[in-house]
């Protein structure tokens, strides 16, 4: 027995196959096509479901293969991997009982690493580089909203972006970059998606990101306080960095001050990313250079530690850029010694 939408197809077309041959308005080849492009279409839009030849709308993901990599290349970072793996695993478990999206806040300096996992979640949420293009939105909070002057138009315009990308396939990564430049008020458009209140659309199976270094002032003199009363790194746990997040938040310039998101608890997560400090930056040029398949010695890897500042005064801890400059220094210095 036919079901559903086929045994609807089938019958629409045996319907518009006897009655244009019978007026011979049109060969039977065409009406059969015909009416299952309409009845797809129909059906697609009704579903927001995106056959895979379309571009694919994947469902889960391994999560054990995205820890092995983090574990691989994703340095200093302990609690921000205990709580992004345990929060993905826990939302792909429930699946269908979801009540809402997952909606995660990462927060730290520059180079701490929030741009690099968030690459590397859409990496594993998205098998191929046509389905990650289709399905991870990374909207730029420096570049995408540039004028005072037209924030409503911001608002009605990523409403319908995000709902549209939701409509056309239920999975999808949205990361919002630099939060700290979205003017104020503009990210609450989003709240009804958030809660998963639009009954236009189901959004229970997309992810939410967004990336801030709002709160990183608060991360360093917490994490220096920890450190001085002898509390070592790995000893450090989210619960002596969540308020202060949620704080800074809410009270800081940016996309998220005095934001409904946050009076209404719609984030789940504020994910701390610890300023990385000298060991840490080591890991990360070794990474490249294994990523890179080159060899640098144990000289010329000291003097690229050399060309990074440390701070703040007088401890001098942590890398002022974190891991971000390393790429680029590597490289340099990988073509110097070409020369």
């Amino acid at each position: 027995m036919l079901c559903g939408k086929y045994f609807l197809l089938h019958f629409l077309s045996l319907f518009f196959f006897k009655s244009t041959t019978v007026y011979g308005l049109i060969d039977p080849i065409t009406g059969t096509f015909v009416v299952g492009a309409f009845v797809t279409g129909y059906f697609l839009n009704k579903s927001n479901y995106v056959l895979p030849y379309f571009g694919g709308c994947p469902k889960t993901f391994e999560i054990k293969d995205l820890e092995h990599d983090m574990k691989k290349s994703f340095f200093g970072q302990h609690i921000a991997s205990k709580i992004v793996v345990s929060a993905l695993a826990g939302n792909l478990h429930r699946s269908r009982n979801n009540k809402k999206p997952l909606v995660m806040s990462f927060h730290g300096s520059t180079g701490s690493g929030k741009n690099f996992l968030s690459d590397l979640i859409a990496k594993h949420m998205f098998n191929s580089e046509k389905v990650k293009e289709l399905r991870y939105h990374v909207i730029h909070g420096r570049s995408k909203f540039p004028l005072q002057s037209k924030i409503n138009d911001y608002k009605e315009k990523l409403y319908s972006d995000v709902k549209s990308a939701i409509k056309s396939c239920a999975t999808n990564l949205f990361v919002f970059d630099e939060i700290h430049y979205i003017p104020m008020g503009i990210l609450d458009i989003l709240t009804p998606i958030l809660e998963n209140n639009d009954v236009s659309v189901d959004s229970r199976n997309s992810i939410f990101i967004f990336l801030t270094n709002t709160g990183s002032d608060s991360i360093i003199k917490k994490y220096l306080d920890l450190w001085v009363n002898g509390v070592s790194r790995e000893l450090m746990k989210v619960q002596d960095f969540d308020t202060i997040l949620l704080k800074s938040a809410f009270n800081e310039e940016g996309g998220l001050k005095k934001s409904a998101i946050i009076d209404s608890h719609i984030i789940d997560h504020y994910v701390p990313f610890l300023p990385l400090e000298k060991v840490h930056v080591q890991q990360c040029i070794e990474a490249e250079l294994i990523n890179l398949k080159k060899h640098l010695d144990s000289e010329t890897k000291s003097e690229i530690l050399q060309i990074i500042t440390f701070g703040p005064e007088p401890q001098k801890l942590f890398s002022s850029s974190g891991c971000k400059r390393i790429k680029a220094l590597v490289t340099t210095e990988l073509e110097s010694n070409l020369i």
